[in-house]
């Protein structure tokens, strides 16, 4: 009788470990959760904005100096979900601390170039600035956090 998981022991034996990047699924779901918040970045930067009497987009009810603010925890959320991604792929906290805030980074850029073709909306470099705000404010925290706990900071 065969027994239950065979296939992927011996797909563990044959393919994985020739090839590092391949990790378990418990792994990449830990991916899961900053893709779905990129995809909801994404989708809410792609509705158009309206003039406020005839606003179809949630957001534009929102002032734009507190719009521009959201972009600091949307992005510092986002870092820290890409933290905890790059951790349960089995990077150690250096590749974790480049990693994760490069990903946000580079995702927010293409977000305010994308927003330059979405109509009534527009790029700025001064929510990519946020962005940035609200990635290091996260990466500090985090490493404030992960040195009063006693564990390693750098490998």
């Amino acid at each position: 009788m065969i027994r239950p998981g065979w296939s992927l022991r011996l797909f563990d034996a044959l393919v994985a470990r020739r090839f590092q990047w391949w990790t378990p699924p418990r792994r990449v779901a830990a991916l899961l959760p900053p893709l779905l918040l990129m995809a909801a970045i994404f989708f809410v930067s792609s509705l158009p904005s309206a003039p406020r009497s005839e606003a179809a987009n949630p957001f534009d009810y929102v002032p734009p100096a507190l719009n521009n603010l959201l972009h600091i925890p949307a992005f510092g959320l986002l870092t820290l979900l890409w933290l905890r991604g790059v951790e349960a792929l089995g990077c150690g906290p250096r590749a974790r601390y480049f990693c994760a805030p490069a990903i946000s980074f580079l995702f927010g850029v293409f977000d305010e170039w994308h927003q330059l073709s979405v109509p009534g909306r527009y790029g700025s470099i001064l929510d990519v600035g946020f962005n940035l705000i609200g990635i290091l404010l996260t990466l500090s925290l985090c490493a404030w956090a992960e040195r009063r706990r006693g564990a390693p900071s750098s490998n």
